[in-house]
C-alpha cells in the first residue's frame, strides 16, 4: 500500500526501565494498493476493516501487540475522538 498522506500520532517508549528506544506512531491516510518491496520469504496480507471491528478485535485481545494498540486507541480518541 501507498499512502497519500501521513500523519504523526505520538511517541512511545517500547520497554521504559530496560532500554531508552523510543519508536514513533503514525497514521497512513488516502492509501492505495501498489508494487510492493517485500523479500522473498515475506508474506503479508491487507485486508482491509472497519474502525468498529478493529476496536472490537482490540478489545477480546485479537490485536494485542502494544505499539498497535496505542496507535489504535490514539487515532480513534485523539484524532476521530470515538
Amino acid at each position: 500500500m501507498t499512502a497519500g498522506r501521513l500523519e504523526r500520532l505520538t511517541t512511545i517508549w517500547t520497554t521504559p526501565g530496560f532500554t531508552d528506544e523510543r519508536i514513533h506512531l503514525y497514521w497512513a491516510a488516502d492509501l492505495a494498493a501498489g508494487a510492493h518491496a517485500r523479500e522473498p520469504d515475506e508474506f503479508i496480507e491487507v485486508v482491509p476493516k472497519p474502525l468498529s471491528d478493529v476496536l472490537g478485535m482490540v478489545r477480546s485481545g485479537a490485536i494485542c501487540d502494544g505499539k498497535t494498540v496505542v496507535a489504535i486507541l490514539y487515532m480513534a480518541g485523539f484524532i476521530l475522538g470515538i
